[in-house]
């Protein structure tokens, strides 16, 4: 994700928050992509839980004082009640496997407002990686919905205070969003057929080849409280 993006994101986070904030918990933190912009953003400690120990190790390879790398999962957090000021998912949604054992165990942690970027069911979105890969529409659709997540949060106390739609620079160029799509890192392009990856990644390079980008797309930021 090129630092301009982030930037974007972080600005909407911090825009959206009316509270003082001194730990973050960056849920599915991945490889880290967020973890030190949130520090930076929030001025606070992050602690990043994460499940996947292959991306605790890259993420490792990133040190950050202000950032702690925990392994766990959503449904059940290894931190104590109250301990976060804040959550942050990004694109996590839809790895959580029961979404109202995770809602009570981040009212448990989370003192605050719990913010989720990423795409939902049900919400239409016209992304760029749907031009070279169509198949992937359908994977998106079928992840859970901005109703669901509220449904399952608002049952475990919290309250829906907004929905906003973002855009941000996904690759600079077409040749960037290439070499990343090589990577077939994307859950949407994870789980689409091997034919279908090798078709639209032969349209990917005809772009890369032909048309210069930046490549920008849109994704939603809900807030719960």
């Amino acid at each position: 994700m090129p630092a301009e993006a982030i930037a974007t994101w972080m600005v909407a986070a911090r825009r959206n928050v009316s509270r003082d904030v001194s730990r973050v918990l960056d849920l599915g933190s991945g490889t880290g992509r967020f973890s030190a912009a949130l520090a930076d953003t929030f001025d606070a400690d992050v602690v990043a839980v994460e499940p996947s120990s292959g991306m605790r190790v890259q993420a490792a390879g990133k040190p950050n004082p202000r950032v702690q790398l925990v392994g766990g999962r959503a449904e059940h957090l290894p931190l104590a009640s109250g301990s976060c000021d804040i959550a942050w998912l990004s694109n996590v949604v839809h790895h959580i496997d029961d979404l109202p054992g995770a809602a009570r165990e981040l009212r448990r942690v989370v003192d605050g407002d719990v913010l989720f970027r990423g795409a939902f069911g049900g919400r239409r979105y016209d992304f760029t990686l749907y031009r070279f890969f169509p198949e992937a529409e359908s994977i998106v659709d079928s992840m859970s919905s901005v109703g669901d997540v509220i449904d399952a949060f608002e049952r475990a106390g919290f309250a829906s205070v907004l929905l906003e739609s973002v855009s941000a620079l996904t690759a600079r160029s077409y040749a960037e969003a290439y070499e990343a799509a090589t990577a077939r890192a994307d859950t949407a392009l994870e789980l689409i057929s091997d034919d279908a990856f090798a078709r639209g990644l032969e349209l990917l390079a005809r772009a890369a080849r032909d048309e210069s980008g930046p490549v920008v797309d849109r994704q939603d930021l809900l807030v719960l409280r």
